[in-house]
């Protein structure tokens, strides 16, 4: 006749032995998990405060070329409002006294 006790506690130490391999496994992957969700969150702040940033840029860059363009048209116009005074100027006598008080 064969022992029941050793093919028993074989079974039960199986068993347990199964049940252990099989926590360490899930604690193992749930652990993998975290941490890649974890490394996930920070790269997806990342781009988030990085594309902020770049939000920010274009936003300045925008503000700069509408000023740029303003001081162009400004600059346009007093060239245009000083035209007529330049031409005059230099259509003048050379013996008569320039506007700004310098002689020729």
């Amino acid at each position: 006749m064969i022992p029941l006790l050793p093919i028993g506690t074989a079974v039960v130490g199986a068993s347990i032995g199964w049940r252990a391999a099989r926590s360490w496994a899930r604690a193992r992957a749930r652990r993998d998990l975290a941490r890649a969700q974890a490394d996930m969150r920070r790269e997806v702040t990342h781009w988030q405060e990085a594309a902020a940033r770049a939000t920010a840029e274009a936003a300045r860059v925008a503000r700069e070329a509408e000023a740029f363009q303003a001081g162009c048209k400004l600059g346009r116009e007093d060239v245009i409002s000083i035209m007529p005074l330049l031409v005059a100027a230099q259509q003048s006598p050379p013996d008569e006294a320039r506007a700004s008080g310098d002689e020729r």
